[in-house]
Order: C-alpha cells, then sequence, then structure tokens
C-alpha cells in the first residue's frame, strides 16, 4: 500500500487529506479500538500527523516527555527514511534509520531515532519542542497530533521533501497494560511476538501534488 502524502499550507487543510486506518489487531489483542488518522507535508516546516481513537476513558497515567507511554494507551507513528543518496527506493531494512513517536491522552510523548532497535537515542529537548505533540480527550474518542520538524529530519541528512519523494512509515494503537492489552496497526506485521520495530514491514508513503487522492 502507498499512502498519499499532500503538501499542505495550513494545518486546517489536513481535514481534507486521505485517512488511514489502523485495523490490523495483532498478537492476541484484548480489544480493538477504532483507530484512524490523517497526514500531510505541512509546507517548510515538517509531517503533521493527527490521530484519533474511539476509546473512552484512556489509561492515561504517564506525564512527561520521555515516559514508557506505551504502558499506557497510546498512539505511535514510526517513519523510515532512505539513503538521499540513492537513485533508487528500495524497502527498507530492519537496521535503517527510522524514528518512532508514540504519545498518550496526557500528551506525553516517547520519541526516539537511530538505526535498529538497539541504542536509540530522544530526540533533543528543543526538537520535542518543535513537535507541537498535544492531546484532547473528547466523551467517546480522544486525539494526538504531532509535526516531526524539518529541523529534526535535516538533522539526519534527510533533504526538503518535494513531490514524487517517497519514504516509509506505519501507525500504531497500543496498551501494554495486560487488563487491555492489545497492539493494532496500520500496515500488518507478520511475527509471532509483538513488536513494532520493523520498517521492512512499513508502509509506502509518497509526497504528491494537491488533488490526488488515490491510497493504492
Amino acid at each position: 500500500m502507498t499512502y498519499p502524502v499532500h503538501v499542505i499550507e495550513s494545518k486546517e487543510k489536513l481535514d481534507h487529506c486521505p485517512v488511514f486506518q489502523v485495523n490490523h489487531y495483532l498478537w492476541d489483542s484484548l480489544r480493538q479500538p477504532e483507530t484512524f488518522g490523517q497526514m500531510a507535508y505541512l509546507d517548510g516546516r515538517g509531517l503533521f500527523l493527527r490521530m484519533t481513537c474511539m476509546e473512552q476513558d484512556p489509561k492515561r497515567e504517564f506525564q512527561n516527555h520521555r515516559d514508557m507511554v506505551c504502558k499506557d494507551s497510546a498512539m505511535e507513528a514510526f517513519f523510515a527514511f532512505p539513503d538521499p543518496n540513492l537513485r533508487q527506493t528500495p524497502p527498507p531494512s530492519n537496521d535503517c534509520l527510522y524514528l518512532n513517536f508514540e504519545i498518550n491522552a496526557n500528551g506525553a510523548m516517547y520519541a526516539k531515532y537511530g538505526p535498529g532497535r538497539q541504542g536509540r537515542q530522544f530526540i533533543t529537548d528543543e526538537e520535542y519542542a518543535l513537535t507541537g505533540a498535544k492531546a484532547a480527550i473528547e466523551s467517546d474518542r480522544w486525539t494526538a497530533e504531532l509535526l516531526i520538524p524539518d529541523p529534526l529530519l535535516e538533522r539526519l541528512g534527510l533533504p526538503k521533501f518535494k513531490v514524487k519523494d517517497t519514504f516509509f512509515c506505519n501507525f500504531y494503537k497500543i496498551a501494554e497494560d495486560p487488563a487491555i492489552l492489545h497492539f493494532g496497526a496500520y500496515h500488518p506485521i507478520p511475527v509471532e511476538k509483538p513488536n513494532f520495530h520493523l520498517p521492512a514491514h512499513f508502509a509506502r508513503a509518497e509526497i504528491v501534488a494537491p488533488g490526488k487522492n488515490t491510497i493504492s
């Protein structure tokens, strides 16, 4: 599957972008809360993402940046980027450079980057501030949004996005609390044990010109 990432000039235009569904529930999940989202490239600022979960009173004990929010109820976005020196975009390997952003209903976020699952590094406090990460709770749902800022991507050696550029991503809904255990993914992950840190099973995303709405 390929998710079309529209270039937008303001956050308000995200409402007109294609919706993705986090509907592959894995690994003996006890719950399957409906989860969906939208993503776009906010021109000159970074990838802008909003996710919504139809979950009442989500577990939300953690309060701070770098807390292990996956032990609460959390929504997550993982991104893998190809080597900018390559002419073609091969599927990522599991030890490629990727970023993970995990957020709970308090707006607390756990965000790291690195090649592979081991030895990953937290984004800086300044980069965390640039994300504008926040969450909002309503009676029947909660929503999280954040920006993956251009300065972070540039620091990692990635060029500014342009139309037809591609990268890889996956979106998740998780709760590791045994009482509400669940693992949901946008793109399926065909492994036996819980593991979201597998870029080889991320979906492809492509920066597209406005007006191209097809998700293939």
